[in-house]
């Protein structure tokens, strides 16, 4: 699979989310704004089943724990369908993110949350 779909997935529910409020919108626009940061080893982990690797020395905190579970939750509701894109894109966005939350804690460190 390439991550160009899974990525334009993610930005659409990104999308869907805005002004909704709380930390559904926040989590989503996080983890696209992250994942489009790091989308060369988002892209080895889609297309070539690469795991990332954690760049930076920072230890994952509550809010991107909070975050993941936001996640993790929203694919949960959508597994009947495991060939469905939205199952698929939450799936990678948080298996991927789960591998490297202390690049994501940091990430949101610099973003101020």
């Amino acid at each position: 699979m390439k991550h160009e779909p899974v990525l334009a997935k993610l930005n659409e529910l990104r999308k869907d989310a805005q002004g909704e409020g709380g930390v559904e919108e926040k989590a989503l626009y996080h983890m696209f704004c992250f994942i489009s940061y790091e989308v060369g080893p988002f892209a080895d982990f889609v297309e070539v089943d690469k795991a990332p690797a954690e760049k930076k020395d920072t230890a994952a905190g509550p809010r991107a724990g909070e975050y993941l579970g936001v996640l993790t939750e929203l694919r949960d509701e959508v597994d009947d369908d495991p060939e469905d894109m939205e199952f698929i894109a939450l799936d990678y966005a948080a298996s991927f993110i789960s591998q490297v939350s202390g690049d994501f804690q940091a990430y949101l460190d610099e973003a101020g949350e």
